[in-house]
C-alpha cells in the first residue's frame, strides 16, 4: 500500500513538471525566433512608412461658433398664442412656430441639400473631385457628380465634423482638406453659407406665415382673436426683419478659421509604431500556431506507434 501510495504521489508530481516545462518552453520560443519577430516588425514598419509617405498631407481648419439668440427664440411658438388657429395652420401647411434650434441648425449645415448647393454656387466640384484613374477606367466625369457624391466626401469620410460642448453650447466645426488655405476658407464660407440658407428660409416661412394671419384677420369678425392675431402679426414681422438684416442669424462666429500651419494626418511615427507591432505580433502568433502543429505530431505519432516505423 505504501509503494502503490508513494506511485500515486510521484504521477502528479512528474505531470506538474511535465507541464512547467511545456510552458517554459512556450515562454522561451518568442526567443529562438527572435530574429523572424524582428525581422517581421522591421519590414512591417518600413512598409507602412512607405505607404504614409505617399499619402497627401491633410490639414484642418476651426471655427468657434454660438448659436444667435435671435428674436425668433425670445418670442418662442405663437402657435400657442392661437391655440385652434395655431391647429389651422399647421393643416393648411404653415408653420407659427419660431426658428429651428441650434440642433436643427446643424442637421442643416450636415444635410445632402445644402452642402450640395454650396459647392454648386461655390462652384468647387471641379476641386473636390479631381478626375482619378478610377475615374477613367469608369468613364466618370466630374459633372456627373450629384449630392450623395458630395455628401459622402464631406459627411461620410469625415473632411467636416461638428462638434457641440452640452455645457457652453460652444461649436466647433472642422474641415480637412489637403491645401491649407482652401480648408480655412471654405470653413468660413460654410457658416456664412449656412446663415444666409437658414436667414431665406426663415424669410419665407414668416412671409407664408404673415399670408396666412393676414387672412384669418380677414375673416375673423371677434375682437379679442382680432388682437390675438395683430400681436402674432406684430411679431411674424419682428422675425422677418432680423432674418433680414442680422447677419449672424443661427450662429455667430466666434474664432474664424485661419490657415493652418501643421498638418493634422496623416500621423506617420503612430502608424509606423503601429504596423511593428502588429508585424511582431503577426510573427509571434505564427510561431505558436507552427510549434502547435508540431508538437500535435509528435503527440500522434507517440500515441500511433506505426507512424514511427
Amino acid at each position: 500500500m505504501n509503494e502503490l501510495g508513494q506511485d500515486e504521489q510521484v504521477a502528479p508530481r512528474s505531470s506538474r513538471a511535465h507541464e512547467e516545462i511545456k510552458l517554459l518552453e512556450l515562454l522561451q520560443l518568442p526567443l529562438q525566433y527572435k530574429r523572424l519577430i524582428f525581422g517581421s516588425a522591421l519590414t512591417a514598419a518600413l512598409l507602412a512608412g512607405g505607404i504614409s509617405m505617399l499619402l497627401p498631407n491633410v490639414y484642418r481648419a476651426e471655427v468657434l461658433l454660438v448659436p444667435a439668440q435671435s428674436e425668433n427664440s425670445k418670442n418662442g411658438n405663437l402657435g400657442s398664442m392661437l391655440g385652434g388657429l395655431g391647429g389651422l395652420a399647421s393643416m393648411a401647411g404653415v408653420s407659427l412656430g419660431g426658428g429651428g434650434s441650434a440642433d436643427e441648425s446643424l442637421a442643416v449645415l450636415q444635410s445632402r441639400e445644402f452642402l450640395w448647393k454650396f459647392v454648386q454656387e461655390k462652384h468647387l466640384l471641379s476641386v473636390l473631385f479631381e478626375r482619378s484613374r478610377m475615374d477613367e477606367w469608369f468613364d466618370v466625369e466630374v459633372a456627373q457628380r450629384g449630392q450623395w457624391d458630395v455628401y459622402r466626401l464631406f459627411i461620410s469620410s469625415g473632411k467636416l465634423s461638428v462638434t457641440r460642448d452640452k455645457d457652453t453650447g460652444i461649436v466647433t466645426m472642422a474641415l480637412d482638406w489637403k491645401d491649407p488655405a482652401l480648408a480655412a476658407r471654405w470653413a468660413n464660407e460654410l457658416v456664412a453659407s449656412l446663415n444666409q440658407y437658414l436667414a431665406e428660409q426663415a424669410i419665407g416661412r414668416s412671409e407664408r406665415n404673415l399670408h396666412y394671419l393676414n387672412e384669418e384677420l380677414m375673416r375673423t369678425p371677434v375682437e379679442e382673436m382680432r388682437k390675438t392675431i395683430f400681436d402674432l402679426i406684430a411679431s411674424e414681422q419682428k422675425n422677418a426683419m432680423v432674418a433680414n438684416t442680422q447677419k449672424d442669424f443661427a450662429f455667430k462666429v466666434l474664432d474664424p478659421a485661419v490657415t493652418p500651419d501643421r498638418k493634422a494626418k496623416p500621423k506617420r511615427l503612430l502608424i509606423v509604431i503601429l504596423a511593428a507591432f502588429i508585424g511582431g505580433f503577426l510573427a509571434v502568433f505564427y510561431i505558436y500556431i507552427k510549434d502547435g502543429i508540431r508538437r500535435s505530431r509528435e503527440e500522434g505519432a507517440i500515441c500511433d506507434p506505426t507512424l514511427l516505423r
